[in-house]
């Protein structure tokens, strides 16, 4: 079973007590643009089950059928315990390689690049790793029952998510054993000396029999992001730019042993004659564009609304016709693009949203002609949603447009 939907809420929950005490404390970890980036990711990595890419799961099936695997007893006590060490030390290779691979840190890198460190950056994941299922491939073919690995996997990354905090300094003893906030903050730094640092799950324990451990200095507090800034909060570009840029070294090197080796070298290795001009800098200010409180708070309504139609999206795949889900989950990825350009201070981010809420509409118009099967229930809170969203940002934008043409004249 996979207890990451169940969890979903609770994650949301945390995400705003710890807000909340934070500002109380007068320590506030959160940033609206930074938190809305992490949220959207996770959003997207969750919506792409909608493309049913179950990659991992059409290998694994074949291997276990072909090799003729045994399984082993799913209600077995022990095998629980041992699977959940045992994964937890594969998760352990399979994240350092994650780092020290491009072709994996293609993918991982989309969890490194908040520069905030709270709860919402736990959330930030990937939705372009079709690779890393090959580390877990000796559970498999041990003959671990399949529903087990996803239950353990997911209890997993649940366990990752308190780990994502600021406001839990050491917890004694455990932090010998357990991956902790403390530890875990090293690993998401990108001061020189906690870089591909502390890559353990559950267990903190590998990384100090395999060297790779390093404490948490009270005198070098860490910073936050990728040591070539992203610069964007947009949740597509954010997921694929890594892969763009090793495409491009990949075409661009001269020798073909390079054009090879740069997918299974690490980030910051360049073939000699592709070598930037500029090395990677570590201590830049953090990106946040100036933009107005109406639009932070019109983008942090409009994505939560945007995240219900998306996590809405796979109960509907038995009831309503397929390419029905596809035309909703590709508006919801242009949605969360417009999002971004919002929270990037484009010019041209209101146009883009007339143009999403325009097309929203006019879907919705279309959709008893095309979609017959779609309640008139869905058609009217589609309809509620597109006409209010439109009214406010339409009167929003005539009345600002108007009280800066006001002042220019003074």
């Amino acid at each position: 079973m996979n207890y990451i939907k169940i969890a979903v809420p609770f994650f949301i929950l945390l995400i705003a007590i710890e807000f909340v005490y934070g500002w109380l404390r007068k320590r506030n970890t959160y940033r609206v643009n930074d938190t809305i980036g992490s949220l959207q990711m996770g959003v997207v990595s969750q919506a792409k089950g909608v493309l049913r890419l179950g990659v991992s799961g059409l290998v694994f099936g074949y291997l276990v059928e072909t090799l003729g695997v045994s399984q082993l007893p799913a209600d077995s006590v022990l095998l629980w315990i041992v699977t959940f060490v045992v994964y937890d030390c594969l998760y352990y290779w399979k994240h350092r390689y994650g780092h020290q691979w491009r072709i994996m840190w293609a993918s991982h890198s989309a969890h490194h690049q908040s520069e905030e460190y709270n709860l919402s950056t736990a959330l930030r994941q990937t939705s372009t790793d079709y690779i890393g299922f090959v580390f877990y491939l000796p559970l498999y073919l041990a003959g671990v029952p399949v529903e087990v690995i996803i239950s353990v996997g997911s209890l997993n990354l649940i366990y990752q998510f308190w780990v994502h905090t600021e406001h839990i300094h050491r917890i004694g003893f455990l932090e010998w054993i357990l991956v902790t906030p403390s530890n875990h903050r090293v690993h998401h730094a990108r001061n020189p000396e906690y870089i591909d640092k502390n890559y353990g799950g559950v267990f903190i324990i590998w990384d100090r029999l395999f060297g790779t451990f390093k404490d948490e200095q009270a005198d070098r507090p860490c910073v936050y992001g990728v040591t070539r800034q992203l610069g964007s909060f947009n949740p597509l570009w954010a997921n694929f730019h890594v892969w763009y840029d090793t495409f491009l070294i990949s075409l661009g090197a001269k020798k073909w042993s390079d054009k090879i080796k740069v997918w299974f070298k690490g980030p910051g290795w360049y073939p000699e004659d592709l070598r930037p001009s500029k090395a990677a800098e570590w201590q830049y200010p953090s990106y946040d564009p100036v933009i107005s409180n109406f639009h932070k708070g019109y983008n942090f309504v409009q994505f939560w609304a945007v995240t219900l139609i998306t996590l809405w999206l796979p109960s509907t795949q038995e009831v309503i016709a397929g390419d029905f889900v596809l035309v909703v989950f590709f508006w919801c990825m242009f949605s969360l693009y417009v999002q971004g350009t919002f929270l990037e201070g484009r010019r041209y981010a209101q146009k883009l949203e007339g143009i999403r809420l325009g097309s929203l509409i006019l879907g919705i118009i279309l959709v008893p002609k095309f979609w017959p099967s779609v309640t008139p229930g869905i058609i009217n809170l589609a309809l509620i949603y597109g006409v209010s969203s439109l009214g406010v940002f339409v009167f929003y934008e005539l009345f600002a447009s108007r009280k800066s043409i006001a002042s220019a004249h003074g």
